[in-house]
């Protein structure tokens, strides 16, 4: 969908592919006729051929590997650079101020700062920001292709170029060739191998009529899989239209049942689709809707059980938007129809079958069987059935914290009743009888910290979908984004914050690493969340107005985050194991964690 306030985003767009493209000059400076097969060949060389594999950061090694090469050199990696940042909104105008200057070593006055754009069309997401080197290469190949073309005549205008780039990135997400834009097998090779946002980034640029301001294919997936049920049978069914063809036919029913110029990313459709915080996630409704009954396990602090309320919730919404006619209500009203269909149960050790299924209760000197809270679940759903199962409306059991209770003997002979839906079981107390209805799903969680998965005995195993949940640096950027909005911290979300979330992940990947932990001992992204509670307490303690450095100062917020919660997690992970071995794992976390 075209913004109105992306349009200065587009005509930049249009002007990088004129000048720098097709005329081969600068935009960032005034320097002229910089693209040529040299530096392009000076550029791929150093950036793709020998790339610098060693830990610094990315800006350190663009330093080290164009410290030595003409500024022409510099300035066509600058421009690949620029055009893979510019855009977005989560990438400050300073930031890609910056990134050109670290290049080309120019200062501010020797720029033309006007192509730095102050807004962007939207977050492009941690996915960008983490695969920065892939996007680039990408971006590089992109221009190298379209540099021989335009030099052989082969195109001569912008808006080719835009139609080839359309069609490049289309082939590199969906593998569709097309007769009239061929690539070849050599340049095919070259690109990399992995899903990348800047296909979804520049298509937008190009196309914003076609294509949605959206950098996740996760993201597209979530939205196609939540709507698609207003798609006919011709379009939904078609396998020569891609995703995003798709969601054009979802954004053309949802325009005439709801407004024009709608945006996904508005409230009222992102709590449709957004049912978790990551950049994944449309894997887990498909795994419900086909299985009936998940699990989501994985170490503390990731976002379990907000997930499975969350997907609850989007899995009811989704069958009720099913139905045409209760689209333009469902967003005019803004109606919660999940009300009375979840129940949320949080188990621990001293909940038994008799409170779950049925059991015997003494009433009036006399042992009188009672059903439990299985039975009313069951009888709501059932209530809520239709004359087929496209009629039904679901209900979802979230059996929260599994771990803490021995789920086979929970469910005792009614287990089997989770795949036998609709058949009657006899139950061992009275004679009763119990029927899961086909509307009843099932989501559990469970930390896995507490309870690995190879405990878990095999029967109880296949009857469910198991999804890992482990630490999510895409979800822990949302979370500190949207603290930072509730608490009011005014926390720059920088370089600072983006050091932070490197230093996350690389923590959590050292310890997934470590043969005594293991990824199930990861750090949850929550507990790293709480940067910015602590942020804003130290603010207000130590009376301050602004801090130049935000989170890494001496006993600052980054500090504090360790000291008081995950030096303490780490302590009591490497408990059973030797003091010295133990300090010695502990001292490398900690370098790791304030990038020593």
């Amino acid at each position: 969908m075209r913004q109105q306030h992306a349009e200065p985003l587009f005509a930049l767009y249009r002007k990088f592919i004129e000048e720098f493209l097709l005329n081969g000059n600068s935009i960032l400076t005034d320097h002229e006729a910089i693209l040529d097969e040299t530096t392009l060949t000076n550029v791929t060389t150093r950036y793709i051929d020998n790339f610098d594999e060693g830990i610094e950061s990315f800006g350190d090694k663009i330093r080290l590997q164009f410290n030595e090469a003409d500024i022409k050199t510099k300035l066509v990696f600058a421009h690949a650079e620029w055009l893979w940042g510019f855009s977005v909104e989560d990438i400050s105008k300073g930031r890609k101020i910056m990134q050109a200057s670290r290049t080309t070593g120019l200062t501010d006055s020797e720029m033309i700062l006007s192509v730095f754009p102050d807004e962007g069309y939207g977050s492009a997401g941690q996915w960008h920001t983490n695969n920065k080197y892939w996007e680039i290469s990408f971006t590089l190949r992109v221009i190298e292709f379209l540099f021989y073309k335009i030099k052989c005549g082969e195109i001569d205008t912008a808006d080719k170029v835009m139609q080839w780039i359309e069609q490049i990135c289309l082939y590199h997400k969906y593998q569709n060739e097309s007769e009239d834009f061929e690539l070849n097998r050599d340049f095919i090779e070259k690109l990399p191998d992995r899903k990348l946002a800047v296909t979804n980034i520049y298509t937008y640029l190009g196309n914003p009529e076609a294509y949605e301001r959206i950098a996740s294919d996760g993201h597209k997936n979530q939205i196609y899989q939540s709507f698609k049920g207003l798609l006919d049978d011709e379009i939904k069914d078609n396998d020569t239209l891609n995703v995003d063809q798709k969601i054009l036919g979802i954004r053309k029913v949802l325009t005439e049942l709801t407004s024009p110029n709608f945006d996904f990313y508005e409230g009222k459709f992102k709590k449709v689709w957004n049912y978790t915080l990551s950049d994944e996630g449309f894997d887990e409704v498909q795994g419900l809707q086909y299985k009936k009954a998940i699990i989501l396990y994985g170490p503390p602090g990731t976002s379990k059980t907000f997930t499975a309320k969350k997907l609850a919730k989007a899995l009811i919404t989704n069958s009720y938007l099913k139905d045409k006619n209760n689209v333009a209500s469902y967003f005019r009203n803004n109606e919660d129809i999940t009300e009375g269909k979840v129940h949320h149960l949080q188990l621990h050790p001293n909940y038994t079958y008799e409170d779950f299924i049925a059991g015997y209760q003494l009433k009036d000197n006399a042992s009188v069987k009672t059903k439990g809270l299985l039975f009313s679940i069951c009888e709501a759903a059932e209530a809520d059935k239709g004359d087929t199962p496209n009629q039904d409306k679901p209900h979802v059991l979230i059996l929260d914290e599994i771990n803490r209770i021995d789920l086979s003997r929970l469910f005792g002979e009614v287990f089997s009743a989770i795949e036998n839906r609709e058949e009657a079981i006899t139950l061992g107390i009275g004679e009763l009888e119990l029927t899961i209805p086909r509307n009843l799903y099932i989501i559990g969680t469970m930390n896995e910290i507490d309870f690995s998965l190879e405990q878990i005995d095999f029967a109880l195993q296949r009857r469910f979908l198991w999804y890992f949940f482990g630490f999510d640096s895409v979800v822990l950027q949302a979370i500190i984004e949207h603290k930072n909005t509730e608490l009011k911290t005014r926390l720059k979300l920088d370089a600072e914050i983006q050091t932070f979330i490197t230093s996350a992940i690389n923590l959590n990947d050292k310890i997934s690493s470590i043969p005594e932990l293991g990824k199930q001992y990861q750090i949850g992204h929550t507990f790293f969340g709480e940067i910015v509670d602590i942020y804003k307490s130290y603010k207000e303690l130590g009376g301050y107005k602004s801090l130049q450095k935000q989170i890494y100062r001496n006993n600052g917020p980054a500090s504090i985050l360790w000291d008081i919660s995950i030096e303490p997690m780490l302590k009591s992970f490497l408990g059973n194991m030797e003091p010295d071995e133990s300090n010695r794992i502990l001292k490398d976390l900690n370098g790791i964690y304030f990038k020593k």
